[in-house]
């Protein structure tokens, strides 16, 4: 019976499969970045906990901050827009990227660094559902360095056929599976790692520690949510009233202008003198 599951791109259930198990990170990678295996050799995961936090017992960004002989790779699974994600982006790739040199070394030994992002929103004007980035020159398209790669998914385009001489697809219908029947589909493969990732989803899904990590993290975000809605708000009333304020003052002061000039066109029909009416003006407050 077709029932719905708690889906890897939950950020949690996401980390859990890919951070614990060095096996189906490996092969997500060599399948997804067009990279043989031999070449991952080496694997070192960073930050392997599952939700970390800060000192402040706030709740920080989960990704895979991983390594290789030659690749430094950072994979991040983002459910949401933001307004400036392109330029958060490359900040932690240029943070990564510098990180990767040590005191003594040549800059010629930085690795390769990588950005691999999971989009569950579309990013893109195009219906292909991966985009690959790269600094070349603009007219002759000569590549300046491969040390900067920047790798996109965007799963609302990836479709739900499932074909098996297809990998990299294979993988993102796996992390976009919101069902129980996405899931078996892809099991029917009958590919061992896909078969593998597929029972270790269920595992995730059946844990009570994941499940009260998730419930957590939820409330937290709705919290965070709470309070920015409130402090928008708050903002908003404090404009509304700052602006009623300054215009008020304004009224104040344009009346006083008015009130000043036609005093001053009264005087000089009087006849009274330039230095008189500066005495009398600066006698009297209008």
């Amino acid at each position: 019976m077709e029932h719905n599951i708690i889906s890897p791109k939950n950020d949690i259930i996401f980390k859990a499969l890919f951070g614990r198990n060095d096996d189906i990170l490996m092969n997500f990678l060599s399948d997804t970045l067009s990279i043989p295996l031999s070449e991952i050799e080496g694997l070192r995961v960073a930050n392997s906990e599952i939700v970390p936090t800060t000192s402040d017992g706030k709740l920080t960004r989960l990704d895979i901050r991983l390594s290789t002989t030659t690749r430094d790779i950072d994979i991040e699974m983002q459910k949401a827009k933001e307004s400036a994600y392109r330029e958060r982006i490359l900040c932690y790739w240029a943070n990564m990227f510098s990180e990767g040199i040590k005191k003594g070394e040549s800059y010629s030994e930085l690795n390769q660094t990588i950005s691999l992002n999971i989009l569950d929103f579309n990013m893109f004007d195009c219906e292909e559902y991966q985009s690959m980035f790269m600094i070349y020159e603009k007219t002759r398209r000569e590549l300046f360095s491969d040390k900067l790669a920047l790798y996109f998914f965007e799963l609302r385009k990836v479709g739900n056929s499932v074909d098996v001489n297809d990998r990299k697809k294979l993988w993102l219908q796996l992390i976009n599976a919101n069902t129980s029947k996405e899931l078996k589909d892809l099991e029917n493969t009958n590919i061992p790692i896909i078969q593998k990732s597929v029972d270790t989803i269920y595992e995730l899904n059946d844990d009570a520690a994941i499940r009260e990590m998730i419930r957590i993290r939820e409330e937290a975000d709705l919290r965070e949510r709470s309070l920015l809605f409130d402090a928008r708000t708050e903002g908003r009333a404090e404009g509304i009233a700052k602006g009623r304020a300054e215009g008020i003052a304004k009224g104040r002061a344009e009346g006083r202008a008015e009130r000043d000039s036609e005093i001053l066109l009264r005087l000089r029909s009087l006849g009274i003198s330039e230095d008189k009416i500066k005495e009398i003006l600066g006698r009297h407050k209008f």
